[in-house]
């Protein structure tokens, strides 16, 4: 028999044989004897709502934290203000799988104002006890867990993390500061000189009356027998993570507290450091999402979309803050410009400079910026800070748009300017290929000029550069077609869900709720590309049964008959195959080039119809019967700029799959996180999947 045991909010990863299955050593209890009061945000049920209720789920408005020891009072929310505040909520994922409370008050996909950083916290919010008697001649001991997200942002000032009757007790530096200061002031006493933008800490001080106080930092005596300023008897509310006045509040995550009213002893304080293991404790990192493209780039960033990304992928990897780096506009200074290519496209008049193509033969490996190339480097220079580009965890091109109107013969030509430019861009940041991953996707459908092998030979390279492991390159959305022309700037978009029929809009740009997809889609798997290149925060290993190739993908095709193909897929992680009643049952799609080359292609014949067969294969109807050997036919999901439409492609069932524990992101972070995933042909093969003769 095996017993396998984790501490409180602890996933359980399975090790190679032979070793320990413990993430960490188990805590021990907390001291009881003496407590006046202990409260725990870690779970949901730690906190209570208005009418005095344990909360059942992460999401929640929190009244009060649950007190547990049965000796004292919860301690209430608490706001400087008397009105206008809204409560904080029970967040989750703040410390590995751990919550805490406090409220962000842009949440994607709202986007932040300039210079703002998420989570922006509420400035004024605290928690508040029933009175305590803390005064120098008393014996106390008090513990404290938090985590801080960014800078306060209110303010320049310290962030206090804990105060009663007007004196602060403890205090961290802000904005650039490194100091965690014990009874700030006169008589203050430097607790650490080393923290950091972001972080997580406990702290414990213990006061001896005619001795002074003593406090421990994370695991370490960092002061004894300091001077306690406080008067001698003082029983007064403890305010925690405020210093009482307006706008005071510190800008922080609360995540446990507990009182004592004696002197813990060694043996106390040594069950203490211990207990608080459960806790990641240390410096935390914040997930920057770089953003670089045309207009289609841009547009996600004004809807949201990538702020979504971004906040995923902080969620998979329990970093504690969050943001996308960028901006759309024009040289001399932005990252996401309207109509640009890579290059020029002369054929089409199509503009684009973010390489400088010398028009002399030249290799593109030696060619420098042009003007768009130095807008992407003048404003990162101008626009990010030192401390913000080294948060840059990944650099996405949702870019595609001119490039897939070249001609096929020009692929090569293409290829080596994706990968000159991708080394320019990591050169900007000074960021190694291995430390910066960049993540792209297929090419949306793009109508300014249908070119069919010229969006294929845009895919074609964006495989190949995914495949080339000296690159860090991955696909994170292989399939883009099953999107809506935007409905701003063109004609009116008119859409009949139940159908899937619409009518409308701007064909060149994708529309908002498609592009808020896309960034929610992608989550996981730029979260495990930048796993994969630098390392999580405070969870470092992505469970099986969290999305990793982007939906259900094509295996195998069967050529049944000459106008019946079977279609096998392996799953991601969903378990079954669904085909909406809508374009998707007419086979919307779905195309086999009957002879020729993605270069070269000869006819393209489309599907009428598609019905699920199975969990992992289904049937495709054609419009007209093959005439090529199965050797010389290829399947496409789509080919070229065809475009499904949204609601209109087969997916899976991953919204309605359990996922591991603790790892159900849509119960976190809301329900439009909720999502199927679309079939896909690999990207590995995106000159299209041979038919075969064989079941």
């Amino acid at each position: 028999m095996s017993v396998v045991l984790t501490g409180s909010g602890h996933q359980i990863v399975m090790a190679a044989p032979g070793r320990p299955m413990l993430q960490a050593p188990l805590p021990v209890k907390m001291p009881w004897a003496g407590l006046t009061g202990w409260w725990d945000a870690g779970l949901p049920t730690g906190m209570l709502n208005s009418a005095a209720k344990p909360l059942s789920a992460f999401g929640a408005a929190v009244a009060s934290v649950a007190e547990k020891s049965g000796s004292g009072a919860p301690l209430a929310v608490w706001h400087a203000a008397s009105s206008g505040s809204n409560p904080p909520l029970a967040t989750p994922r703040l410390n590995g799988l751990l919550g805490g409370l406090g409220l962000n008050t842009i949440v994607p996909p709202n986007v932040p104002g300039a210079g703002q950083q998420l989570p922006l916290m509420d400035p004024d919010q605290g928690l508040i006890s029933a009175a305590m008697n803390l005064g120098s001649a008393a014996a106390w001991t008090v513990f404290l867990v938090w985590s801080r997200p960014n800078w306060r942002q209110s303010s320049a000032a310290a962030s206090t993390l804990l105060s009663i009757a007007g004196t602060e007790i403890l205090a961290a530096d802000n904005k650039g500061g490194q100091r965690l200061v014990l009874f700030p002031g006169v008589q203050q006493r430097v607790l650490s000189n080393a923290l950091t933008r972001r972080h997580s800490h406990a702290v414990v001080l213990r006061n001896t009356p005619g001795s002074g106080v003593d406090v421990w930092l994370d695991n370490n005596q960092v002061v004894a027998a300091a001077p306690n300023p406080m008067a001698p008897a003082l029983s007064a509310p403890l305010l925690f993570l405020h210093d009482g006045a307006a706008a005071g509040g510190s800008e922080c995550w609360f995540h446990e507290a507990a009182v004592w009213d004696r002197a813990l002893s060694s043996d106390g304080i040594a069950s203490v450091l211990s207990y608080q293991s459960r806790w990641t404790r240390g410096p935390r990192k914040g997930i920057q999402v770089l953003v670089t493209g045309q207009s289609n780039c841009g547009n996600g960033l004004i809807d949201g979309a990538w702020h979504l990304l971004a906040q995923g992928v902080a969620w998979h990897l329990g970093a504690l803050g969050f943001g996308v780096v960028g901006s759309y506009g024009s040289p001399p200074a932005a990252t996401c410009i309207h109509g640009e290519g890579m290059y020029p496209v002369p054929a089409l008049g199509l503009t684009g400079s973010f390489l400088n193509n010398p028009n002399d033969g030249s290799d593109p490996s030696t060619w420098g910026l042009g003007s768009d190339g130095l807008a992407v480097q003048n404003w990162l220079q101008s626009n990010t800070a030192a401390e913000d580009s080294a948060d840059i965890a990944v650099i996405l091109w949702p870019w595609s748009e001119d490039d897939s109107t070249r001609q096929y013969s020009e692929k090569a030509t293409y290829g080596a300017a994706a990968r000159r430019f991708l080394s320019l861009e990591r050169g900007m940041l000074s960021r190694s290929v291995a430390s910066l991953p960049q993540v792209w996707w297929s090419a949306i459908p793009f109508d300014y000029d249908v070119n069919d092998p010229g969006t294929q030979m845009q895919r074609e390279i964006v495989a190949a550069m995914a495949a080339d492991g000296t690159q860090n390159v991955t696909v994170v959305l292989p399939q883009t077609s099953d999107s809506l022309p935007r409905s701003i700037g063109g004609p009116a978009l008119v859409y009949d869900a139940a159908t899937g029929i619409w009518s409308g809009g701007d064909p060149l740009h994708r529309d908002i709720p498609d592009n808020r997809r896309f960034g929610m889609l992608a989550a996981s798997l730029v979260a495990r590309a930048v796993l994969a290149s630098e390392g999580g925060d405070a969870i470092a290993i992505i469970p099986q049964g969290i999305a990793s190739a982007g939906g259900p993908v094509v295996t195998t095709v069967y050529r049944e008959s000459d106008s019946s193909l079977v279609i096998t897929v392996r799953h991601d992680c969903g378990t079954d195959l669904i085909v909406p009643a809508t374009q998707a049952a007419l086979g919307s799609g779905w195309a086999v080039m009957d002879g020729g080359s993605v270069a070269t292609p000869r006819t393209i014949v489309t599907a009428t119809a598609c019905a699920r067969l199975n969990a992992t294969q289904l049937r495709i109807t054609l419009a007209q019967p093959l005439a090529n050997p199965s050797t010389a036919c290829r399947l496409f999901y789509p080919y070229g700029t065809g475009m499904m439409g949204r609601g209109n492609s087969v997916t899976d069932n991953l919204s309605t799959v359990t996922p591991p524990a603790g790892w159900n992101i849509a119960a976190d972070l809301g329900p439009d996180w909720s999502l199927n995933m679309p079939v896909h042909v690999p990207m590995s093969i995106a000159s299209g999947v041979v038919l075969s003769d064989t079941p």
